[in-house]
Protein backbone atom coordinates (compact mmCIF):
# COMPACT_ATOMS: atom_id res chain seq x y z
CA UNK A 1 0.00 0.00 0.00
CA UNK A 2 2.48 2.49 0.76
CA UNK A 3 4.87 1.95 -2.50
CA UNK A 4 1.40 2.72 -4.43
CA UNK A 5 0.97 5.58 -2.75
CA UNK A 6 4.52 6.70 -3.19
CA UNK A 7 3.99 5.62 -6.47
CA UNK A 8 0.61 8.26 -7.09
CA UNK A 9 2.51 10.93 -5.49
CA UNK A 10 5.55 10.88 -7.87
CA UNK A 11 3.23 10.55 -10.77
CA UNK A 12 0.79 13.51 -9.86
CA UNK A 13 4.17 15.55 -9.08
CA UNK A 14 5.52 14.44 -12.44
CA UNK A 15 2.62 14.72 -14.63
CA UNK A 16 2.00 18.35 -12.46
CA UNK A 17 5.14 19.87 -14.08
CA UNK A 18 4.57 18.16 -17.55
CA UNK A 19 1.13 19.63 -18.33
CA UNK A 20 2.00 22.10 -21.81
CA UNK A 21 3.09 19.17 -23.44
CA UNK A 22 0.30 17.00 -22.41
CA UNK A 23 -2.26 20.15 -23.26
CA UNK A 24 -0.30 20.78 -26.73
CA UNK A 25 0.70 17.32 -27.96
CA UNK A 26 -0.62 16.34 -30.89
CA UNK A 27 -1.12 12.98 -30.28
CA UNK A 28 -3.67 13.54 -27.55
CA UNK A 29 -5.64 16.55 -28.15
CA UNK A 30 -7.02 15.24 -32.13
CA UNK A 31 -7.27 11.69 -33.37
CA UNK A 32 -10.24 9.30 -34.63
CA UNK A 33 -9.25 7.49 -31.37
CA UNK A 34 -10.57 10.78 -29.47
CA UNK A 35 -13.41 10.74 -31.88
CA UNK A 36 -14.60 7.33 -30.63
CA UNK A 37 -14.52 7.19 -27.37
CA UNK A 38 -16.76 10.56 -27.99
CA UNK A 39 -19.28 9.01 -29.83
CA UNK A 40 -19.30 5.94 -27.55
CA UNK A 41 -20.24 8.15 -24.86
CA UNK A 42 -22.28 11.37 -26.41
CA UNK A 43 -25.98 10.19 -25.45
CA UNK A 44 -24.78 10.77 -21.65
CA UNK A 45 -25.84 13.71 -19.78
CA UNK A 46 -23.33 12.83 -16.94
CA UNK A 47 -20.06 11.81 -17.64
CA UNK A 48 -16.91 11.29 -15.90
CA UNK A 49 -13.22 11.34 -17.76
CA UNK A 50 -11.16 9.72 -15.22
CA UNK A 51 -7.35 10.73 -15.20
CA UNK A 52 -8.12 13.97 -17.84
CA UNK A 53 -5.09 14.91 -17.96
CA UNK A 54 -5.54 17.96 -19.72
CA UNK A 55 -9.01 17.43 -20.72
CA UNK A 56 -8.85 16.49 -24.33
CA UNK A 57 -11.72 14.30 -23.91
CA UNK A 58 -13.70 15.76 -21.13
CA UNK A 59 -13.90 18.96 -23.20
CA UNK A 60 -15.05 16.97 -26.55
CA UNK A 61 -17.29 15.29 -23.94
CA UNK A 62 -18.88 19.08 -23.52
CA UNK A 63 -18.59 20.02 -27.24
CA UNK A 64 -20.43 16.89 -28.13
CA UNK A 65 -23.49 18.19 -26.02
CA UNK A 66 -22.91 16.20 -22.91
CA UNK A 67 -24.65 18.60 -20.26
CA UNK A 68 -22.45 17.95 -17.05
CA UNK A 69 -18.65 16.76 -17.58
CA UNK A 70 -16.68 16.06 -14.18
CA UNK A 71 -13.08 16.18 -15.54
CA UNK A 72 -10.87 14.42 -12.98
CA UNK A 73 -6.86 13.75 -12.29
CA UNK A 74 -4.78 13.03 -9.96
CA UNK A 75 -2.48 15.88 -10.36
CA UNK A 76 -4.07 19.32 -9.25
CA UNK A 77 -2.68 21.02 -11.47
CA UNK A 78 -3.82 18.77 -14.81
CA UNK A 79 -7.22 19.26 -13.37
CA UNK A 80 -6.33 23.29 -13.09
CA UNK A 81 -5.12 23.04 -16.91
CA UNK A 82 -8.42 21.13 -18.48
CA UNK A 83 -10.64 23.42 -16.44
CA UNK A 84 -9.29 26.58 -17.35
CA UNK A 85 -8.89 25.11 -21.03
CA UNK A 86 -12.29 23.73 -21.00
CA UNK A 87 -14.56 25.94 -18.74
CA UNK A 88 -17.76 24.02 -19.05
CA UNK A 89 -16.17 20.77 -17.40
CA UNK A 90 -15.69 20.73 -13.98
CA UNK A 91 -12.94 19.67 -12.13
CA UNK A 92 -11.73 17.43 -9.11
CA UNK A 93 -8.47 15.93 -8.00
CA UNK A 94 -9.31 12.19 -7.80
CA UNK A 95 -7.31 8.86 -7.37
CA UNK A 96 -9.01 7.03 -10.11
CA UNK A 97 -8.63 3.63 -7.47
CA UNK A 98 -10.87 5.12 -5.08
CA UNK A 99 -13.62 7.18 -6.44
CA UNK A 100 -15.23 10.10 -4.40
CA UNK A 101 -18.45 9.83 -6.22
CA UNK A 102 -21.92 7.68 -5.25
CA UNK A 103 -22.92 4.87 -6.57
CA UNK A 104 -24.69 5.14 -10.41
CA UNK A 105 -23.81 8.77 -10.19
CA UNK A 106 -22.56 8.82 -14.20
CA UNK A 107 -23.86 7.61 -17.21
CA UNK A 108 -20.95 7.61 -18.67
CA UNK A 109 -16.62 7.25 -18.04
CA UNK A 110 -13.99 7.71 -20.17
CA UNK A 111 -9.91 7.35 -19.59
CA UNK A 112 -7.66 7.80 -21.69
CA UNK A 113 -3.67 7.04 -22.47
CA UNK A 114 -3.80 6.59 -18.27
CA UNK A 115 -4.75 3.11 -17.36
CA UNK A 116 -0.87 2.13 -17.75
CA UNK A 117 -0.55 4.54 -14.66
CA UNK A 118 -2.67 2.88 -12.02
CA UNK A 119 -1.11 -0.07 -9.82
CA UNK A 120 -4.00 -1.91 -9.56
CA UNK A 121 -6.24 -1.79 -12.58
CA UNK A 122 -9.02 -4.18 -11.53
CA UNK A 123 -9.95 -1.82 -8.85
CA UNK A 124 -10.27 1.06 -10.93
CA UNK A 125 -12.55 -1.20 -13.11
CA UNK A 126 -14.51 -2.01 -10.02
CA UNK A 127 -14.82 1.89 -9.12
CA UNK A 128 -16.16 2.53 -12.61
CA UNK A 129 -18.38 -0.05 -12.42
CA UNK A 130 -19.68 1.48 -9.08
CA UNK A 131 -20.01 4.96 -10.30
CA UNK A 132 -21.54 3.68 -13.97
CA UNK A 133 -25.56 3.94 -13.51
CA UNK A 134 -27.18 0.85 -15.42
CA UNK A 135 -27.23 0.95 -18.64
CA UNK A 136 -24.44 3.24 -18.68
CA UNK A 137 -21.29 3.04 -20.33
CA UNK A 138 -17.51 2.75 -19.86
CA UNK A 139 -15.12 4.10 -23.04
CA UNK A 140 -11.41 3.17 -22.45
CA UNK A 141 -8.48 3.65 -24.20
CA UNK A 142 -4.79 3.11 -23.79
CA UNK A 143 -1.59 2.16 -25.38
CA UNK A 144 -1.25 -1.91 -25.63
CA UNK A 145 2.16 -4.44 -25.69
CA UNK A 146 2.41 -7.15 -28.14
CA UNK A 147 1.10 -10.38 -26.75
CA UNK A 148 4.82 -12.09 -27.13
CA UNK A 149 5.79 -11.44 -23.31
CA UNK A 150 9.17 -10.71 -23.90
CA UNK A 151 8.54 -7.91 -26.66
CA UNK A 152 5.83 -6.45 -23.59
CA UNK A 153 8.09 -6.73 -21.22
CA UNK A 154 10.76 -4.59 -23.02
CA UNK A 155 8.26 -2.30 -24.00
CA UNK A 156 7.51 -1.90 -20.28
CA UNK A 157 10.95 -1.07 -19.52
CA UNK A 158 11.33 1.36 -22.07
CA UNK A 159 8.10 3.35 -20.99
CA UNK A 160 9.47 3.25 -17.02
CA UNK A 161 12.71 4.83 -18.32
CA UNK A 162 11.31 7.59 -19.68
CA UNK A 163 8.10 7.97 -17.12
CA UNK A 164 8.90 6.53 -13.45
CA UNK A 165 5.23 6.57 -12.77
CA UNK A 166 4.83 4.39 -15.33
CA UNK A 167 2.88 1.15 -13.70
CA UNK A 168 2.54 -1.22 -16.08
CA UNK A 169 0.75 -1.21 -20.23
CA UNK A 170 -0.94 -4.54 -20.62
CA UNK A 171 -2.03 -6.41 -24.15
CA UNK A 172 -5.40 -6.27 -25.32
CA UNK A 173 -6.23 -9.86 -24.43
CA UNK A 174 -5.55 -9.30 -20.88
CA UNK A 175 -7.49 -6.22 -20.44
CA UNK A 176 -10.26 -8.43 -21.81
CA UNK A 177 -9.08 -10.65 -18.97
CA UNK A 178 -9.85 -7.48 -16.30
CA UNK A 179 -13.07 -6.54 -18.04
CA UNK A 180 -14.31 -10.35 -17.40
CA UNK A 181 -14.00 -10.17 -13.94
CA UNK A 182 -16.16 -7.24 -13.38
CA UNK A 183 -20.19 -6.55 -14.13
CA UNK A 184 -19.18 -4.97 -16.97
CA UNK A 185 -19.67 -6.30 -20.48
CA UNK A 186 -17.35 -5.13 -22.97
CA UNK A 187 -19.54 -4.64 -26.18
CA UNK A 188 -16.99 -3.41 -28.86
CA UNK A 189 -13.15 -3.12 -28.99
CA UNK A 190 -10.28 -2.69 -31.05
CA UNK A 191 -6.82 -2.88 -31.40
CA UNK A 192 -5.22 -0.14 -33.59
CA UNK A 193 -1.80 2.48 -33.63
CA UNK A 194 -0.62 5.82 -33.45
CA UNK A 195 3.04 6.50 -35.05
CA UNK A 196 4.89 8.75 -32.26
CA UNK A 197 7.51 11.42 -32.58
CA UNK A 198 10.14 10.02 -30.64
CA UNK A 199 11.92 13.23 -29.71
CA UNK A 200 7.84 14.92 -28.80
CA UNK A 201 7.62 11.29 -26.78
CA UNK A 202 10.32 12.43 -24.53
CA UNK A 203 10.05 15.88 -24.42
CA UNK A 204 6.57 15.72 -23.35
CA UNK A 205 7.74 14.16 -20.10
CA UNK A 206 10.78 16.35 -20.02
CA UNK A 207 12.97 13.53 -20.09
CA UNK A 208 16.29 13.91 -18.46
CA UNK A 209 19.48 14.02 -20.64
CA UNK A 210 21.04 10.77 -19.09
CA UNK A 211 17.38 8.96 -19.86
CA UNK A 212 17.27 10.29 -22.67
CA UNK A 213 20.02 8.73 -23.98
CA UNK A 214 19.31 5.28 -22.11
CA UNK A 215 15.68 5.78 -23.99
CA UNK A 216 17.57 6.00 -27.03
CA UNK A 217 19.97 3.27 -26.37
CA UNK A 218 17.15 0.76 -25.90
CA UNK A 219 15.33 1.83 -28.99
CA UNK A 220 18.25 1.25 -30.69
CA UNK A 221 18.83 -2.03 -29.31
CA UNK A 222 15.29 -3.11 -29.64
CA UNK A 223 14.58 -6.71 -30.97
CA UNK A 224 14.06 -7.19 -34.38
CA UNK A 225 10.60 -8.52 -33.95
CA UNK A 226 9.72 -4.97 -32.02
CA UNK A 227 10.98 -3.31 -34.65
CA UNK A 228 8.95 -5.02 -37.46
CA UNK A 229 5.83 -4.53 -35.19
CA UNK A 230 6.01 -1.35 -33.71
CA UNK A 231 7.05 -0.25 -37.88
CA UNK A 232 10.69 2.04 -36.93
CA UNK A 233 11.23 4.98 -39.44
CA UNK A 234 15.06 6.33 -39.65
CA UNK A 235 16.39 9.22 -41.32
CA UNK A 236 20.07 9.83 -41.59
CA UNK A 237 21.66 11.40 -38.55
CA UNK A 238 23.23 14.08 -40.45
CA UNK A 239 26.90 12.67 -40.83
CA UNK A 240 26.26 9.99 -43.33
CA UNK A 241 27.56 7.64 -41.12
CA UNK A 242 24.17 6.16 -39.44
CA UNK A 243 20.23 6.13 -38.96
CA UNK A 244 18.71 8.10 -36.34
CA UNK A 245 15.20 6.65 -35.33
CA UNK A 246 12.18 9.65 -35.66
CA UNK A 247 9.38 8.21 -34.94
CA UNK A 248 6.78 4.39 -34.43
CA UNK A 249 3.90 2.68 -34.39
CA UNK A 250 2.81 2.12 -30.60
CA UNK A 251 -0.58 -0.33 -29.94
CA UNK A 252 -3.42 1.37 -28.70
CA UNK A 253 -6.67 -0.68 -27.52
CA UNK A 254 -9.98 0.95 -27.09
CA UNK A 255 -12.98 -0.48 -25.61
CA UNK A 256 -16.87 0.18 -24.91
CA UNK A 257 -18.71 -1.45 -22.23
CA UNK A 258 -21.61 -1.81 -20.41
CA UNK A 259 -23.13 -1.87 -17.15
Amino acid sequence: MTNDADRKRDVASAFGGATDGYLTGDVLKQGADLEQLVDWSADATRALDVATGAGHVAGALADAGVSRVVAADLSPEMVRTATTEYPRAEGVAVDAERLPFASDRFDAVTCRFAAHHFPDPAAFLSEVERVVAPGGVVALEDLCVPSDPELAAYVNRLERLRDPGHVETYSRARWLELFAETGLTVEADRETSRRLEVDAWLDRMDVPADRRRESRGMLADAPAALEEAFEFEYESDGDGDGQRLVSYRTGVALFRATV
